[in-house]
């Protein structure tokens, strides 16, 4: 039975470690209106190539 306890315990441990978990509720994501018309939560790698084309940060209104 200890042993039973101490490898449920060592597994909920484990388990913390794999999931991953967005604590202070910053993705690194960041916002950008679509061709004015949809709001895309995209990367940061993402971003400057909706720029270049004319989509703005932010959401759409």
């Amino acid at each position: 039975m200890k042993y039973l306890l101490v490898l449920l315990f060592a597994l909920s441990l484990s388990g913390c470690l794999w999931v991953p978990v967005d604590l202070d509720g910053h993705s690194g994501k960041g916002l950008v209106c679509h061709k004015g018309k949809k709001t895309l939560e995209l990367p940061p790698e993402a971003i400057s190539a909706h720029l270049g084309h004319g989509d703005h940060r932010g959401p759409c209104y």
